[in-house]
């Protein structure tokens, strides 16, 4: 089994490290593992910049997600664990949408993670425009 885990330290800022089940790690500035994730890997070369925002990094973590999963469109009832710094992983072990964003309180310059609802995270793919549409309604329209 490969893990993805990320870390805070006021010297390096963020960390974000990968290990396989060998026993190797390597650290990452974006990253992702499970199905697809030879195609995530590409987009994130291509979009990921080390002055990305935290909602530029969670709109390419949404693009990511919704190009690399084995569905049409994203619900929160998709299986996949991603936070910021980025590291979208996914798995079919279970059917709910998991989603962190780790930041820097600049008050107390310690870190927090935001831990999204799936209320909250149907808004986001909403906001991205990569909700899963309402079949019905879509017929309609038609």
């Amino acid at each position: 089994m490969s893990l993805l885990y990320a870390g805070y330290d006021p010297h390096y800022q963020f960390q974000l490290y990968h290990s396989d089940p060998s026993g190797n790690y390597s650290g990452w500035k974006a990253t992702c593992i499970g199905a697809n994730n030879g195609t995530a890997q590409s987009l994130l070369k291509q979009e990921y910049k080390d002055d990305i925002t935290v909602e530029e990094a969670i709109g390419l973590v949404m693009r990511t997600m919704s190009k690399t999963m084995d569905s049409t469109t994203l619900g929160s009832e998709k299986r996949t664990t991603c936070s910021f710094p980025m590291m979208p992983t996914t798995t079919d072990a279970t059917r709910i949408v998991e989603f962190a964003v780790l930041t820097v309180d600049p008050v107390t310059k310690e870190p927090r993670a935001k831990i999204y609802r799936p209320a909250e995270i149907d808004a986001l793919l909403v906001k991205h425009d990569l909700a899963k549409k309402d079949e019905d309604t879509e017929m309609k329209a038609a």
